[in-house]
């Protein structure tokens, strides 16, 4: 299977363009939100870990809360916008940034080195999501969170139905390994929230929560609106994300987990 492979990545300009859309804005400011409300309360040191962090959205938000964080990703690209956005002083000088290939983590980072987590909008891409799972919670403390966000099959399914017309794609979709990236024209997986959960336990970490990210956004017209009603539309989003029925045909979901004790000793012996 052709998986999207990180060279599609050198033209960062494309994606750092989409980030600052409605959509763009909602997928990463929601997924932001939901981190918060998880974030560990007990940590001392609050270091956290953007796998696959690109321009550094999420990077900037936890730099912002007091975390040291360190960027990782393939696209020197990518890095350079990343860098920009940090910009300088006491912001900038708490994020680091690492060019390098996600399957070298345990050769990067010691064990047991990072409270905090994130792989957003990265495992659709990986040729083996399973691995990059593991790898993470390796490097993650007793207590450490991870969040993972993903394409929604589901949501993949509604879109083509709803969006697109396209409604031999949408039935098609339900069982399909990848579909087409709408901004780079290639494959990529996609995966429906059991296997997420799925991928987290195997590599033994305790799900604390899940979320919906885009639920009814994409079905509406959200060029060129206020900033009133994007906030309308984002709270609207961050209510129906959080219930089950709404969050299972979301355009993404996003799982939340912890590394416990008992899930120490697992990825210790994996």
């Amino acid at each position: 299977m052709r998986m999207l492979d990180a060279s599609r990545f050198q033209d960062a300009s494309k994606y750092d363009a989409y980030l600052k859309t409605p959509s763009g804005r909602l997928r990463s400011e929601l997924a932001w939100k939901n981190l918060c409300s998880s974030l560990p309360s007990n940590t001392s040191k609050r270091r956290a870990l953007d796998v696959g962090g690109g321009t550094g959205f999420a990077s900037v938000q936890l730099a912002r809360i007091g975390y040291e964080v360190v960027l990782l990703d393939s696209s020197e690209d990518m890095l350079r916008i990343a860098r920009e956005r940090g910009g300088a002083g006491s912001l900038a000088v708490r994020i680091s940034f690492c060019h390098g290939d996600l399957g070298r983590l345990p050769e990067l980072f010691d064990a047991e080195s990072f409270d905090v987590a994130v792989c957003h909008n990265l495992l659709e891409f990986s040729e083996n999501p399973s691995a990059v799972v593991r790898n993470i919670a390796s490097v993650m403390r007793k207590d450490g969170v991870l969040s993972v966000l993903v394409r929604n099959r589901a949501g993949e399914v509604l879109k083509d139905a709803i969006k697109s017309h396209d409604r031999k794609l949408a039935v098609a979709n339900l069982t399909a390994e990848t579909v087409v990236d709408s901004l780079y024209g290639e494959p990529m997986r996609i995966f429906a929230p059991a296997e997420i959960r799925e991928l987290l336990t195997r590599a033994g970490l305790e799900i604390v929560a899940e979320h919906g990210v885009r639920v009814f956004s994409d079905y509406i017209d959200l060029e060129n609106m206020p900033d009133a009603e994007f906030s309308q539309i984002f709270e609207s989003e961050s209510v129906l994300g959080m219930r089950p029925e709404f969050a299972a045909i979301a355009r993404y979901v996003q799982v939340i987990a912890r590394r416990s004790d008992a899930s120490s000793n697992t990825v210790s012996g994996a």
